[in-house]
C-alpha cells in the first residue's frame, strides 16, 4: 500500500524538478545572447559635419486681412425726401460728387422771407439810429431794433447751412460700396447714406507675438503675397504697432500697403526679413539638434565617441539654424544616426 503511494510522488517532484532545470537554462542562454548583442552593437555609425559660417535671415511670416485706409460712412446732415439719387453702390466718386438731392422747397422758401425780413429789419436800425442821433427814441429802443436784426441774420445762417445740407456730397476719393437710399426714401438727420471706400490707399493688420514684436519697428518693409495673385510679391511698410497686446497676448501691426491691385477684403501674408546673424556665430544643420528647440542638444565627437552637449540657438533659415553658444568652430557635430546614441557612444563615422 505504501508502495503505491509512494511512486507517484517520486514521478511528480520529478517532473517539477525537470520543468525548474529548463527554465533556468533557458534563461541563462537568453542573458548569454543579450550579452554578445551588446556586445556586437557597441559601435555606431552616423554622419558628422564641421560648423560652418554663413548669412542667415530670419523670416516672420504672419497673415492678416486687407482694408481700405480710407473708410468712410456718409451720414445725412439735413431730414427730407430723397427727390435724385445721382451716385449708387459701385460708382466711382471724387471729392466733392454729387450722391443725392434732398427735397428742400420749404427751406428755400423760409430762408427767401427771412432774407425780406433781413432787409426790413437793417432799415429799422438805420432809420431808429438817425432818430436816436436828435433823442426821438430810446437807447433802448435801438438796441431792440439791432437785437432783431441779428436774430435774423443768424437765422438766416442756419437757413443756409439746412440748404447747404440737403445737397449730399461725398467727402472723400473712392468706390460706393453700399448705398442706403433710394428716389423716394425719408432720410432723417444721422441716417447712413453710403459707405465709400478708397480701394487705392490700402493697409493689412496682422497679430504678431510677444518674441516677434521687438523685431520689429515702423519703417520696415514686408513682402506681401496672397492666394489670389499666386506667385506674385507685393510691398508693404510697417506704420504702426500697437504698445499693448490683446487678450491673447498678441500685438497688432499695421501696414501700408503700395500694391494697388488688391482689394479690401483679401487675406494675405506678410513676411518681414530681419536682420541676419552674427557671421562670428557657427551655423550648423538643423537635423543635429536632438531635442528639439527648448532644449537642444547636438553631440560633438572627441576621440571617436560622442558626446551630448547643449547648446544655444539663434536664427534659422530653411535647413540651416544658428548655435550662439556650445560649440566651436574646430568642433566636429553628428549630423545623422544620433538616435542610437548616448552620451559617450563609441562610433563610427561614415562620411570621412
Amino acid at each position: 500500500m505504501k508502495s503505491k503511494i509512494v511512486t507517484p510522488i517520486i514521478i511528480t517532484v520529478s517532473i517539477v524538478g525537470l520543468i525548474a532545470w529548463k527554465l533556468v537554462e533557458n534563461k541563462q542562454t537568453i542573458d548569454r545572447n543579450t550579452e554578445l548583442s551588446l556586445t556586437v552593437n557597441t559601435v555606431v555609425p552616423v554622419t558628422v559635419e564641421q560648423p560652418r559660417y554663413m548669412d542667415l535671415s530670419e523670416k516672420i511670416s504672419v497673415n492678416g486681412r486687407i482694408d481700405s485706409e480710407n473708410e468712410v460712412v456718409v451720414y445725412s446732415q439735413a431730414q427730407g425726401i430723397v427727390v435724385r439719387k445721382h451716385k449708387k453702390a459701385g460708382d466711382v466718386v471724387s471729392r466733392g460728387t454729387l450722391i443725392a438731392q434732398l427735397e428742400n422747397n420749404v427751406i428755400q422758401e423760409n430762408l427767401r422771407l427771412s432774407e425780406l425780413d433781413f432787409e426790413k429789419a437793417k432799415k429799422d436800425v438805420e432809420r431808429f439810429q438817425n432818430l436816436a442821433s436828435i433823442g426821438a427814441v430810446t437807447v433802448r429802443e435801438l438796441e431792440d431794433a439791432q437785437i432783431a436784426l441779428r436774430t435774423i441774420e443768424s437765422r438766416i445762417t442756419d437757413l443756409q447751412d439746412q440748404l447747404n445740407n440737403t445737397t449730399i456730397i461725398s467727402p472723400a476719393s473712392g468706390i460706393i460700396n453700399k448705398d442706403y437710399f433710394e428716389e423716394g426714401t425719408l432720410i432723417s438727420i444721422g441716417s447712413s447714406v453710403v459707405d465709400i471706400v478708397d480701394n487705392k490707399a490700402l493697409r493689412m493688420y496682422a497679430n504678431v507675438t510677444e518674441q516677434e514684436v521687438l523685431k520689429l519697428k515702423p519703417g520696415i518693409e514686408a513682402t506681401i503675397t496672397t492666394d489670389v495673385y499666386s506667385g506674385s510679391t507685393f510691398t508693404g511698410i510697417i506704420k504702426a504697432i500697437s504698445p499693448k497686446s490683446n487678450d491673447r497676448y498678441y500685438y497688432s501691426v499695421e501696414l501700408k500697403l503700395n500694391a494697388p491691385e488688391l482689394q479690401p477684403g483679401m487675406f494675405a501674408t506678410a513676411i518681414f526679413n530681419i536682420d541676419g546673424n552674427n557671421r562670428n556665430t557657427p551655423v550648423i544643420s538643423r537635423e543635429a539638434i536632438v531635442g528639439g528647440m527648448k532644449d537642444p542638444h547636438v553631440f560633438v565627437v572627441k576621440e571617436d565617441k560622442a558626446y551630448k552637449i547643449a547648446v544655444q540657438v539663434g536664427i534659422s533659415e530653411g535647413q540651416y539654424i544658428e548655435i550662439t553658444d556650445g560649440i566651436s568652430s574646430d568642433d566636429t557635430i553628428v549630423k545623422s544616426g544620433q538616435i542610437n546614441l548616448i552620451d559617450g557612444t563609441e562610433i563610427s563615422i561614415l562620411n570621412i
